[in-house]
């Protein structure tokens, strides 16, 4: 009886236009004499007690276009912002301060070998006035022996501290060295993991805007089986289709209901993700504006040798085996390793690696090529659609054609225009990915 009641009051809110928000607590028993928003609210509330579990909170939306996606993901991405202090704590070492208390270390503990050889000398000569005045026995010469070994070992231990000492300019020079390379190294890393972030976000810009136009298409299509199934529905009263025909014809809206569903669901979802890489927090989402598109003058301005070479100049796997062959060549030279193996295996290395950005790039170039010729074929097709629905919205305007036929005109005709949309956004997708390769970044390669 409840849900009976619950029922009626929801058919009733929905009559009037209301919006169904959740509420407060309200036994049903109480509804009665209430309004229309308060009893909206006591059925919210019933649902509720029914353990009919409230929608996430509402998150704050911001719209951002393609054109500054780029410079928002690399100043406000935490992975990437952690990535620069990253960089600074490197920059901000202070080998001064490091080797400066080092020497005073050692300063200190030469002072006291010092302090222990001179202890020994003049204790070597107390026993050797001792033995010229007559007193010579065994025992003091014992002593002397003993004496003159541990002033040995103290003579020793302050020279090899001074040697540490005379040396720490060399080995300051050394890690200074090293530190700079660390660093160009380090930096040279995380710029290739923030370019992948970036690259990410990117992908997730389109990812959203080909989900938002397969929603529309999949509305058209909705609109599309709703007008079948009323002249089927009809057809069938009339005898002249089947009751199988009308319950095919349902299924596929039902069908496609679900997958506009998965898709909207899909949309949040990758919109959440792209506003994380934006660097916002899980309360706000972004709503992508409108498709980036490739430009006629980007197009002519390809060259595909010059481009090459910026690519291979710039290309992280190709800077990585160089630097593990240069890494390679130290450790030869400071004997680290006994053969030149390690180093032929990293020459090789930087050879494949070449050959492979080479040989990636020229397939980057011809599928720029490939898919503009995709979107002009497409585009001829589109106009010849439009020259099509001229003629049938002619005719439907003199009364030759229904309008069902007439609508299905304009549907062949969005369709059209959909795969010109779909032609523009792979040809702009792999421009974007040659830029990247110029830039540096080629996945997988």
């Amino acid at each position: 009886m409840k849900r009976r009641m619950i029922s009626a009051l929801l058919a009733g809110a929905l009559c009037t236009g209301t919006a169904i928000v959740p509420a407060g607590a309200v036994h049903v028993t109480d509804i009665a004499g209430l309004g229309v928003m308060a009893a909206v609210s006591a059925v919210s509330s019933a649902l509720e007690s029914d353990d009919v579990h409230a929608a996430p909170p509402v998150q704050d939306g911001a719209s951002i276009g393609f054109r500054g996606l780029e410079e928002t993901v690399r100043a406000n991405n935490q992975t990437i912002q952690a990535f620069k202090k990253t960089l600074a704590g490197i920059a901000n070492t202070n080998l001064d301060a490091q080797f400066w208390a080092q020497e005073m270390q050692y300063q200190v503990q030469l002072n006291e070998y010092s302090k222990q050889v001179n202890a020994y000398e003049t204790y070597i000569k107390s026993l050797e006035v001792l033995k010229d005045g007559g007193d010579s026995n065994a025992t003091i010469d014992a002593q002397i022996t003993m004496a003159e070994s541990l002033l040995k070992v103290a003579q020793a231990g302050a020279a090899q501290i001074s040697a540490i000492i005379d040396g720490l300019d060399d080995a300051q020079e050394d890690a200074e060295n090293e530190l700079d390379d660390t660093y160009a190294s380090t930096e040279k890393q995380l710029e290739n993991a923030a370019n992948q972030i970036v690259v990410g976000a990117q992908t997730a810009y389109l990812g959203v805007i080909t989900i938002r136009e397969g929603i529309e298409t999949l509305d058209r299509n909705l609109a599309a089986l709703d007008r079948n199934i009323q002249v089927v529905e009809k057809q069938v009263e009339i005898g002249m289709a089947s009751e199988l025909t009308l319950e095919n014809l349902k299924q596929a809206r039902r069908t496609a209901a679900a997958q506009r569903e998965t898709l909207v669901l899909q949309q949040t979802t990758t919109e959440n993700q792209l506003s994380l890489l934006c660097g916002n927090t899980a309360d706000t989402t972004v709503h992508p504006t409108t498709a980036p598109t490739v430009t006629e003058q980007q197009l002519a301005e390809m060259n595909y040798e010059k481009d090459l070479d910026e690519a291979l100049d710039n290309s992280y796997s190709i800077w990585s085996a160089r630097d593990e062959m240069r890494q390679a060549s130290n450790d030869y030279e400071d004997d680290v390793t006994s053969t030149v193996d390690a180093y032929e295996a990293a020459k090789l290395n930087l050879e494949y690696a070449e050959e492979n950005v080479t040989n990636s790039f020229r397939q980057l170039y011809l599928d720029v090529q490939d898919k503009k010729r995709l979107l002009d074929e497409a585009q001829a097709a589109y106009e010849n659609e439009q020259r099509n629905f001229a003629v049938d919205e002619l005719q439907y305007e003199r009364g030759m054609i229904s309008k069902i036929d007439y609508l299905t005109a304009q549907d062949d005709l969005a369709a059209q225009e959909d795969a010109v949309r779909t032609a523009e956004h792979d040809l702009f997708s792999a421009y974007n990915t040659y830029d990247w390769a110029k830039r540096g970044y080629m996945a997988g390669a």
